[in-house]
């Protein structure tokens, strides 16, 4: 089950009806009979074992084991009562300074487990495929389940332990909330990798009523994730996977545009499912985290990765990038630290060695570009804020997008020598290609669906600056509220309509549907 199909629609309006019916029971019973969080709970174990139960078991592994070490770093479960025989009566313990050493192994014991599962299942095959092709040796490969979504919630797990140990977080002594906490379907497949404060902040379990949400906004949410995956990011799958299959014919231009349109596509899976999961959290009257903001137009490779899969970047920097000193180490400390980070990163996405490549190529990039500012800073010399000037901030912004690009080409090839291979294709602009994605037999019915997708992308990139600059726009009409839901409400049904009339026209052409592609991480 996936936030596409029918199952999940069935599971969402069942979810939302009894959500609702609840806090209307608890409120004429005047007394919360059953949290509505409750809900959420159940909806969120049969989403998710609905996919594959072995999920379930690997997951309740992750939870218990993180519950029970969390809840020692910060408790005393056992106590003597006033008949000096002991009784599971958990007792805070506010001060630490006793108990460190016995905080930290607990913690050091959830990390490590929860870090071992993740490695076996995802990283062990490809390490032993990598030492039998180096060394001819022969270790055995083993075809493991591996649950959609482990890497997404192992890091909440870590960063949750973390700060448990390091009291920002009061651990939560309810296993059912904590569960949740882990479970959430909206984000337990590809993130945001939210931290349970903040989640908690955000209302997971609050009580809602119906009258409190902005269920046009959350729909409208829910109709641009939809445009961005089934109208736009399948469609332009179909020209990637194409150009991918037949790239002994292809080469020059032809590849950088297929460059541009897998820049395009893994943008719009990637955030139209978090536009879909943040919309149908916000049926709940729960606010997920943003993890998109414009990244393209970010005019360094830094600001790209504050833009880009920002939960994802800020966790990496709270809990491998700070620890390890950051930048307030000297230079040559600080380069090791950032390429850790990002040899990380890159191995976090996937067990291959093109996801070291990416995460490497990132990490070089930032370490040449912000060298100077640390060579500065540890001269103590002055150093000039950014310049304000359109025409050379626009210059970064390009480079940037076309290193961006670049990289997308390590991130998307099955191998590294698929990837260099590609990158030497691009470049020999003087060969002519024989094979022409436009004329492709099994593509040229698609060319229409195509120019609609991108269509589509001028009208995302329109309405994100209408709606940066709406209060602007709206500032001299009458009626704003009534203009504002009833031009929200016009554009979600026509976004919705398209999605669907894409969608249903490519599966009745044969064109093939795909997956979200951060399932795969």
């Amino acid at each position: 089950m996936d936030l596409l199909s029918k199952e999940f629609i069935i599971l969402l309006v069942a979810s939302f009806v009894s959500y609702y019916l609840l806090y209307l029971i608890n409120r004429l019973a005047k007394k919360t009979i059953i949290p509505q969080w409750v809900v959420l709970l159940i909806a969120s174990l049969v989403f998710y074992g609905f996919n594959n139960p072995v999920y379930l078991i690997y997951l309740g592994f992750s939870f218990i084991v993180t519950y029970l070490t969390s809840l020692l770093t910060q408790y005393k479960l056992f106590n003597k009562d006033n008949s000096n025989k002991t009784k599971f009566y958990p007792l805070k313990i506010d001060k630490s300074d006793n108990r460190k050493a016995y905080e930290k192994a607990m913690t050091i014991i959830a990390i490590i487990i929860n870090v071992s599962v993740l490695l076996v299942l995802k990283y062990y095959n490809f390490f032993a495929s990598s030492v039998n092709s180096v060394f001819h040796a022969s270790m055995v490969t083993v075809n493991f389940i591996i649950p959609i979504g482990i890497s997404f919630y192992t890091f909440s797990l870590i960063a949750y332990s973390v700060d448990c140990y390091k009291r920002d977080v009061e651990a939560e002594t309810n296993p059912l909330k904590f569960l949740l906490f882990v479970s959430y379907f909206p984000k337990i497949f590809q993130g945001p990798i939210s931290s349970y404060e903040e989640l908690k902040k955000d209302g997971l379990f609050s009580e809602h009523s119906f009258a409190d949400n902005d269920y046009l906004k959350s729909f409208f949410r829910i109709a641009i994730g939809l445009v961005k995956k089934l109208a736009i990011a399948n469609v332009v799958n179909l020209y990637v996977n194409a150009s991918y299959s037949n790239l002994s014919e292809i080469y020059g231009l032809p590849l950088v545009l297929t460059t541009f349109l897998y820049a395009i596509e893994l943008y719009c899976d990637f955030s139209g499912f978090m536009d879909i999961a943040i919309g149908v959290s916000g049926l709940f009257g729960i606010k997920l985290e943003e993890n998109f903001n414009t990244p393209y137009l970010s005019s360094s490779i830094q600001e790209f990765w504050r833009r880009w899969h920002i939960t994802l970047g800020n966790w990496l920097k709270k809990y491998i990038y700070i620890p390890l000193g950051g930048n307030r180490v000297p230079i040559w400390r600080w380069i090791i630290n950032t390429l850790i980070v990002w040899l990380i990163s890159g191995l976090w996405h996937g067990a291959n060695w093109t996801f070291i490549a990416w995460g490497l190529l990132h990490g070089v990039l930032l370490v040449v570009t912000a060298l100077p500012k640390q060579i500065k800073k540890s001269r103590g010399l002055e150093i000039k804020p950014p310049s304000n000037n359109v025409f050379i901030k626009s210059i970064k912004v390009v480079a940037t997008f076309l290193f961006v690009c670049f990289g997308w080409i390590f991130f998307r090839a099955p191998d590294i020598r698929e990837a260099l291979r590609y990158i030497w294709h691009m470049i020999r602009l003087n060969i002519p290609s024989t094979y022409n994605l436009f004329t492709d037999q099994n593509l040229i019915e698609m060319n229409k669906f195509l120019v609609i997708s991108m269509t589509l992308v001028t009208l995302l990139v329109i309405l994100k600056v209408i709606s940066l600059n709406q209060e602007k726009i709206i500032s001299f009409m009458s009626h704003k509220v009534m203009i504002k839901k009833t031009s929200l409400f016009m554009m979600t049904t026509l976004l919705v309509m398209v999605s669907i009339f894409v969608f249903i026209s490519l599966k009745a052409g044969n064109g093939e549907t795909s997956s979200f592609i951060y399932f795969d991480f």
